[in-house]
């Protein structure tokens, strides 16, 4: 077992003020990995997390543990699940509850490598919510919990020959299209209040042919607006209006009634696999 596939990471956005990080679920099939949770190194010096007394700071053994955060500003956190043992499974979720200061209401975010999955995910880092992976199919954001969607990765498991190449619109004074970037390369920006005005995708590959992007897109203000094809634009209205909501997903292409790939993509999921609860902000769970 590679390390990649023995531990996973990934970064969560905490505004200032005092926070819960509890581990709330762990791995149905098998024993839960541990976590452990320290500020990103930018975010070090004004970041702070305190652990119950008799335990290593930020370490997190299994579902029900926590820890405080005492953060001076806004910051990131780093939290990586490490596997018990080679061939257990890396799967957890942790709840931010908001204790005093700016956050937002208590949120899910769940931690999944997309190796383990078998198929393709969107990560997407969301404002106020941190860095999320969803699988495709599902909505980032989106009509049910819509949220400035900042920047995006494809990871997981495409099919052999295709590339899913992404292109984002940032939202400047006047909107700039950043250079276009492969699967596990993140594009946009991470906590800097820059969410993207809009999206370019597009297949590449030997076998790019025999697939299409399906993709709707909801803007700040506007209706959900769907697109599909091998490579595709979507951008708002008004040019510059804030992404709050996307799903992508890919689909055999079809010549008349005939479906020329043999790969298909797995059942699309619930509209979200992340819970979202809204609660008053200075409500102490």
């Amino acid at each position: 077992m590679t390390k990649a596939t023995q531990e996973q990471e990934t970064a969560i956005t905490v505004n200032r003020g005092l926070i819960l990080l509890r581990y709330a679920t762990g791995s149905a099939h098998g024993p839960s990995p541990f976590a452990i949770v320290k500020p990103m190194p930018t975010s070090a010096p004004f970041l702070e997390v305190i652990s119950t007394p008799g335990v290593v700071s930020g370490f997190l053994s299994a579902p029900g543990d926590f820890a405080i955060v005492r953060a001076e500003q806004p910051g990131q956190l780093l939290v990586k699940i490490v596997a018990r043992a080679a061939g257990d499974p890396l799967e957890a979720s942790f709840r931010i509850e908001p204790l005093s200061g700016d956050q937002a209401a208590p949120v899910d975010t769940q931690v999944a490598p997309a190796s383990e999955q078998g198929a393709p995910c969107l990560l997407a880092h969301v404002a106020r919510r941190g860095d999320l992976q969803t699988a495709l199919g599902a909505w980032i954001g989106g009509p049910d919990g819509p949220a400035p969607i900042e920047g995006l990765e494809v990871r997981g498991a495409l099919p052999n020959g295709v590339s899913l190449d992404l292109q984002p619109l940032l939202a400047t004074n006047p909107p700039r299209w950043m250079d276009w970037a492969g699967p596990g390369t993140f594009v946009g920006t991470r906590s800097r209040a820059l969410p993207l005005a809009g999206l370019r995708l597009r297949l590449s590959g030997a076998a790019a042919e025999n697939f299409e992007i399906v993709a709707s897109a909801l803007f700040l203000g506007s209706p959900v607006v769907s697109r599909r094809g091998r490579e595709i634009e979507i951008v708002s209205a008004a040019g510059a209006d804030p992404l709050v909501g996307l799903r992508v997903e890919l689909s055999p292409a079809a010549v008349g009634d005939v479906s020329v790939a043999n790969w298909a993509p797995a059942a699309r999921p619930p509209e979200s696999k992340l819970k979202v609860f809204r609660a008053m902000a200075n409500a102490v769970a």
